[in-house]
């Protein structure tokens, strides 16, 4: 097990190591003069015009894999603002979006709504090109209203990913010495896993830094959720509608690796079917990283037979991954429970019930102690 092989990279991790390009190719030159564009048009109610008027571009012109991430990181943010960026939900999208859309998402394993791989993974572009990537030089490239708020929410999760990215080599020994090395080899490595937790757990806390909750709720969920019933038509795709989750963390491999790592199981109701399905949104080289680990890693079944000190760091890792799901559910909370009104819409952006969701994925992770 290679992390290249994977697409992963041992500084950034499931981040790209690059930004994608500044802009597109000369014949997608109108899909980059709509980004600095896109909130006015929303506002202005002009966007569903302007993007209807396009014409159907080629795709098959997109030479190079940044081109392509790049195509699909505008269409992505452009099928989204469509349908979000009314009084109502429009439930048919043009031509000029749905077939270069779906025809580079089939291309590229991927789905043609905004997800997390575009608007958190590959959604950013650096304030300063003479310095390295972090989350105090990287700013996103396209936002739908625009605004600090909007802007750190995916900065600040790209962070997350970031944080753990030292971890991703620690997580592919840990399943190497669970198969060849030694007990205190595989303690040494689960103590180093949750001493990195730290990091990835302060990164999801920095979120508040820079984000309001209530402008997170009413100006940047609404335009991240998943298609409403019946579902979105697909102009020149397929006259039945698709209905499609929306972006979420929860599509993140990150800690579906982890817990893949470490044995954790989680059963189909409330968290597991709900995290198998979302894997089918995540890049398949990083879908493959998740279920590759799930399949081959023998750490829960080495620990239960090893010595008290290595079931020791077995727990302590777990329960830093329980610490952090805990942090994650006071985030959901003060981001979409407390600013609902206890009237209103707390349903996760990938569709799911937050608190039935969440606390049944840390409910896993803290029955898993040995």
């Amino acid at each position: 097990m290679t992390l290249a092989q994977y697409a992963v990279d041992p500084v950034t991790g499931f981040v790209p190591p690059v930004p994608l390009p500044p802009r597109l190719p000369t014949p997608f030159a109108a899909w980059d003069a709509l980004v600095p564009e896109l909130s006015a048009l929303i506002r202005s109610r002009r966007l569903r015009g302007v993007l209807r008027a396009l014409p159907v571009a080629d795709v098959a012109a997109l030479e190079t894999e940044g081109d392509r991430e790049r195509a699909l990181l505008l269409l992505t943010h452009f099928a989204n603002a469509h349908v979000w960026g009314g009084d109502t939900a429009a439930l048919r999208l043009p031509a000029s979006v749905s077939v270069p859309l779906c025809t580079l998402a089939n291309a590229m394993g991927r789905q043609p709504i905004a997800h997390y791989a575009t608007t958190t993974l590959t959604n950013w572009q650096l304030v300063d090109a003479a310095q390295p990537l972090s989350v105090d030089n990287a700013r996103t490239i396209i936002q739908f209203l625009g605004g600090v708020d909007e802007d750190w929410f995916f900065v600040a999760s790209m962070g997350v990913e970031l944080a753990g990215a030292p971890l991703l080599p620690v997580v592919a020994a840990a399943v190497q010495h669970a198969h060849s090395g030694t007990d205190q080899e595989l303690a040494v490595t689960l103590d180093a896993f949750a001493a990195g937790m730290t990091a990835v757990h302060e990164a999801l806390e920095a979120v508040r830094r820079w984000c309001d909750p209530a402008t997170y709720y009413l100006r940047v969920r609404p335009f991240v959720a998943g298609w409403p019933q019946p579902g979105v038509i697909y102009e020149g795709v397929s006259d039945e509608p698709r209905r499609l989750i929306g972006g979420s963390a929860a599509q993140s491999a990150l800690l579906q690796l982890f817990d893949a790592m470490l044995g954790v199981h989680h059963a189909d109701a409330p968290a597991g079917a709900y995290l198998r399905t979302v894997r089918a949104f995540m890049p398949p080289r990083h879908r493959a990283f998740v279920e590759d680990t799930e399949r081959d890693s023998r750490v829960r079944e080495r620990v239960k037979r090893g010595t008290v000190a290595l079931q020791g760091a077995y727990n302590a890792a777990l329960q830093r991954i329980a610490a952090f799901r805990d942090a994650h559910m006071r985030l959901a909370h003060d981001y979409i429970v407390a600013p609902s009104a206890s009237g209103r819409d707390t349903t996760g952006t990938g569709g799911t019930a937050l608190d039935t969701f969440l606390r049944g994925a840390h409910r896993s992770t803290s029955d898993a102690k040995l």
